[in-house]
């Protein structure tokens, strides 16, 4: 045999190792030449890891679990100026939802999630982009503490969500736009960046990990979270990454960055954020913890702006050029020692700092404040 003859053949034997990468597929019949898939669960099931599946614009009732790596993107059509699809609860006869419970998250709550990420395999990352998550008619009433989430990371997922729209996830309280979570095992990351998320009845993002050190890392930045009544923007929990560019309004909390495990390390960054009319109680636009960075946010019209946690932690908060105005109180310490305060302009509060720890710097410019300390601490 030649040695060119020797070479196509091993050539075309390594060929048939390697998988379809990049490979297209449709849903929804809108691209010419490429296979066609009637729903998207059909099509998420069937093509090859690592493929990716464009969904043409239209309405698909459906409950999604992807459990291998590809690219779920919606199909922009130009000229044409359809609109992008939408993912609705699948339809019962007789009325009601359709949707059903199809993921336990790592604290035991059942969730019925729109489109689930979960078991994927082989390892690979999942990216959804460019796709509306309508929970319209969903309600499960939160009945035996069944939560609903428009996209939901579980446990071992890594992926991205982008230019993704959650909206109407109403559950008598227990309705989530976007959650991310990882328990024990390996580390994961998850990127979270354009979205728009409004209308839940809970939470719009959530990430969360129930390890110390955690074990996931989460980027979320440039979403639009808009929030109502008792609703928190955005709520993390143990988990590493930066929460930047974001801008949050309304609800009861904009940022929540909370632990479960005292003097977790290592924090997270919280920059350049715009936090803006958190008016229904408690009213706080950023809540910190130990070890994490508050930096060039922007903070208006909301009763605390900064609520600071980790007791006698080291280091505790750092909060650096952010400027809050219009606030009730612009700083709650809750007597949070080793807070470090740099730059930080506070404008047209009824009070500056409370419960401050005796010995802390308060080196910060402060303009039309009525009180400036106030509380005490024990």
């Amino acid at each position: 045999m030649s040695k060119h003859r020797k070479l196509f053949l091993a050539l075309f034997s390594l060929l048939a190792v390697i998988p379809a990468w990049a490979t297209n597929y449709q849903v929804g019949g809108c691209l010419a030449k490429l296979p066609n898939f009637p729903t998207i669960q059909a099509a998420v099931s069937t093509v090859p890891p690592f493929s990716t599946v464009l969904v043409c614009p239209g309405i698909y009732p459906e409950q999604i679990t992807i459990s291998r790596p590809l690219n779920l993107r919606g199909q922009v059509m130009f000229p044409l100026n359809l609109g992008r699809p939408v993912i609705i609860p699948p339809r019962v006869v007789g009325g009601g939802s359709g949707l059903q419970v199809n993921v336990t998250n790592i604290q035991g709550t059942p969730f019925a999630a729109q489109v689930l990420v979960a078991n994927v395999a082989p390892v690979g990352l999942v990216n959804i982009l460019g796709i509306t998550v309508d929970g319209s008619n969903g309600s499960l009433a939160c009945s035996s503490n069944a939560q609903i989430a428009g996209v939901f990371y579980a446990s071992g997922t890594s992926g991205s969500v982008t230019d993704v729209t959650t909206q109407n996830q109403q559950n008598n309280g227990c309705g989530f736009g976007i959650w991310a979570e990882n328990g024990a095992g390996p580390s994961q990351s998850i990127d979270l960046a354009g979205n728009s998320v409004h209308d839940m009845d809970n939470t719009g993002i959530v990430a969360l990990s129930d390890q110390n050190p955690p074990t996931l890392t989460l980027t979320i930045s440039g979403n639009s979270v808009t929030g109502n009544n008792n609703t928190q923007g955005i709520a993390s929990e143990n988990v590493s990454g930066a929460i930047k560019q974001n801008v949050v309004t309304g609800g009861a909390i904009g940022i929540a960055d909370v632990d479960f495990f005292p003097q977790q390390t290592p924090g997270i960054s919280i920059s350049s954020n715009t936090v803006a009319d958190i008016q229904d109680a408690p009213g706080i636009a950023i809540v910190i913890r130990e070890g994490s960075t508050a930096k060039s946010n922007k903070i208006a019209n909301v009763l605390t702006g900064f609520y600071l946690q980790g007791g006698n932690a080291n280091p505790g908060p750092t909060l650096s050029a952010n400027i809050a105005e219009i606030t009730n109180t612009s700083i709650e310490f809750n007597c949070t020692t080793h807070v470090i305060l740099k730059g930080n302009t506070l404008n047209d509060s009824l009070v500056a700092f409370d419960r401050v720890p005796s010995g802390t710097s308060l080196s910060t410019p402060i303009y039309n404040i009525d009180t400036i300390q106030t509380g005490s601490c024990p």
